[in-house]
């Protein structure tokens, strides 16, 4: 029996428990599809919700057979700039906070909910929103407490933030290709040359609950 994948490749988060499309492979069936794109969030791997899942379980989750089928669920996802007012004080830190609740202690930067009456130019974030910028700089490679620094400032003063947002969710069948070994290297690669073009998008589910 011959491995099978379907030719994405994830960019982890720095939680390590959200999965970005990074790259589609060339001529792979998720490239093929036409539905899956560079961004999208990854939820589901058929009835399984992967989104407090590992890359290496994920990445297990996606072989199998080659020619077998397998069901993805993708967050599509936008752009959402905020300007937030640090008008919540730290507690002996002279300083202040935008009033953000973040989920699983902050390892994601997902917010959990948002402080009563804190405002921001442009509105507030939503439960659900991933933090991916603070005053203009991705915050992919740095540290939890380097971004935490970043939030913080002077009472009064504003802070400039970025989110990915929830948009709306799509599935995809996807038929698993051929996995070959480089004898080289020993590094395992898509064999797209040996698939067969089978992909087909699924229903557009909409918006997701906020």
């Amino acid at each position: 029996m011959v491995d099978g994948g379907v030719g994405v490749v994830f960019n982890a988060s720095r939680g390590r428990r959200v999965l970005i499309v990074k790259k589609l492979v060339p001529g792979g069936a998720a490239e093929r599809s036409g539905a899956v794109e560079v961004g999208h969030q990854i939820i589901a791997v058929g009835d399984t919700d992967v989104t407090q899942c590992t890359l290496e379980e994920v990445a297990g989750f996606l072989r199998g057979p080659a020619g077998s089928t397998v069901e993805l669920t993708f967050l599509e996802t936008r752009a959402v700039k905020l300007e937030m007012e640090r008008c919540v004080e730290v507690p002996n830190g002279g300083s202040a906070t935008p009033g953000i609740n973040w989920k699983n202690e902050h390892s994601d930067f997902v917010v959990e909910s948002v402080d009563e009456d804190v405002e921001g130019f442009g509105g507030v974030p939503k439960a659900g929103d991933r933090l991916v910028c603070v005053d203009g700089e991705g915050i992919g490679e740095l540290e939890d407490e380097e971004v935490l620094a970043m939030i913080v400032g002077d009472k009064d003063s504003s802070v400039d933030l970025e989110f990915a947002r929830g948009v709306a969710k799509h599935s995809v069948s996807l038929t698993r290709q051929p996995l070959a070994v480089n004898p080289s290297t020993g590094h395992v690669h898509l064999n797209a040359a040996a698939a067969t073009p089978s992909a087909a998008p699924g229903p557009a589910n909409g918006p997701p609950p906020s």
